[in-house]
Formats: structure tokens, sequence, C-alpha cells
């Protein structure tokens, strides 16, 4: 691995996926665990497996919509489970959005520690 100085005295190594700054990479070495990125990738599955397939939440949304349009602007009354409020529908679907976006949230969590491998070049 080749080093060079940068404008701020740090050392940028070059690696075969670019150069990376030394500091950064040195305490990636000691705390940072690569599994977590397997971990992101089964993150994305489970959000994948949402969007691949959003007939389910886009059927709920639908059935919301149909909900709010006729208490809201006192449209025509559309067929609903009579044991489902808009009340619970919307707490369900906001669960169920807050649940991926969590996971993508850790995705981005678990990927934030590499950029402290950007050289600064500055």
């Amino acid at each position: 691995m080749t080093q060079r100085s940068n404008s701020t005295g740090r050392i940028d190594a070059a690696s075969p996926r670019g150069g990376v700054d030394v500091i950064g990479l040195q305490k990636l070495r000691a705390t940072f665990d690569t599994t977590h990125l397997l971990r992101a990738v089964d993150d994305l599955d489970t959000v994948r497996a949402v969007l691949v397939d959003p007939d389910e939440l886009r059927a709920d949304l639908l059935r919301l919509h149909g909900m709010a349009h006729t208490l809201i602007n006192g449209g025509a009354l559309s067929a609903t489970s009579v044991d489902e409020t808009i009340t619970e529908l919307a707490a369900d679907i906001e669960a169920e959005l807050e649940s991926m976006s969590a996971l993508l949230l850790t995705i981005r969590q678990r990927i934030r520690p590499l950029l402290t491998l950007t050289p600064d070049d500055g």
C-alpha cells in the first residue's frame, strides 16, 4: 500500500479501491465489524420484500383513502371491513412504514463509519 501526505498532514493510503485516510483506516481496523454490512443486506432484504410486492401496503393505503374521503369529504361510502376503524388502519400503515424507515436508518448507521476513510484532500 502506497502512502501520500495531504494538506492536513494525514497520510492517505492508496488501496485497490482508491485512497483512504490512514487514521480512519487504523480506527476502523480496531473497531469496525464488517459483518454489520452483511446484516445491512438482511435488513435491505426485509424492506425489499415489502417493496417488491407492495400490493398489501398499496391496498391498505387505498382503503385508508376511501375511509378518509368518506369521513372528511363526505364522499360515497366505500366497501371496507366493519371491524376496522380509520385510526386502526392508519396506525397499522404508520407502524409498517416506521419499521421500514427504522431498517433503512439502521443500514445508514452501519455504513456511516466507513466515511472516516475519506481522504482529506481539502
